[in-house]
């Protein structure tokens, strides 16, 4: 399984996924689920979960497509994120039902979460289904989330407002991937984290960040320590022994 999140701030987009692979507890492996298309006038984040095989199929068909010169679709020559949404979704379709596979019994398809800027165009964020379908987030909420979303979505819920600033959007994401990692062992580092803002064309970060390192800990840690802080100042009820 995987865990990735999406925020769409004021000033600027943050995604953030994790890198664990597994089929059965004996084939554990790591490889990174964040594709970044930073050229020119566009700046495009993508991440993905689901069904490994076929997201390497489409991250492999984006960077073929972006290489050739034959005037076919690719990241460069989509005119909005709209676009880029449908191109990502066609590529799923396309490598989610191989030749000689029942499509009817076996599912084979990548969820994504696409989102950036180009230029003279607004921030965007976008989830692509395995049908090849995509939505944006709700202005109310404005982020998305693929993989295991059950762990980590509730510190999302109550944070992530429309005016949240890209820089309390980098902390929540952080959170809200330490808390699905400490509960769902599908879930795994290394941490893959961009950043983007506003109207810069161009990533602000992007780290591969292990929970050793300083950027992760510090944040998780300090909420952790807050949490156990809050947990300890709450009043006690009438019915406890107070001796």
């Amino acid at each position: 399984m995987t865990y990735c999140v999406g925020i769409k701030a004021h000033d600027g987009i943050v995604f953030a996924s994790d890198s664990r692979t597994n089929a059965g507890l004996d084939n554990v492996n790591i490889y990174s689920k964040m594709f970044v298309h930073d050229v020119g006038d566009r700046s495009v984040i993508i991440v993905t979960s689901g069904n490994l095989g076929t997201s390497q199929a489409v991250y492999k068909s984006i960077e073929k497509d972006l290489k050739g010169d034959s005037g076919i679709m690719n990241l460069n020559t989509c005119k909005d994120f709209d676009q880029i949404a449908s191109y990502i979704g066609s590529l799923n379709i396309e490598h989610s039902a191989p030749k000689g596979i029942n499509t009817d019994t076996v599912l084979l398809g990548s969820s994504f979460l696409v989102g950036g800027q180009i230029k003279g165009q607004p921030l965007e964020l976008y989830l692509i289904y395995s049908q090849g379908n995509y939505i944006k987030p709700a202005d109310s909420k404005p982020y998305l989330v693929i993989g295991e979303v059950k762990y980590g979505k509730p510190i999302l819920d109550r944070v992530i407002k429309p005016s949240v600033s890209i820089g309390d959007a980098s902390r929540c994401a952080l959170i809200s991937m330490d808390s699905t990692l400490k509960s769902d062992l599908t879930v795994g580092p290394p941490i893959d984290f961009a950043v983007y803002k506003k109207d810069e064309y161009k990533i602000a970060s992007q780290k591969c960040l292990n929970i050793t390192d300083t950027e992760y800990s510090k944040v998780c840690d300090q909420w952790s320590d807050g949490i156990f802080k809050i947990f300890d100042s709450f009043p006690r009820f009438d019915w406890e022994d107070t001796k």
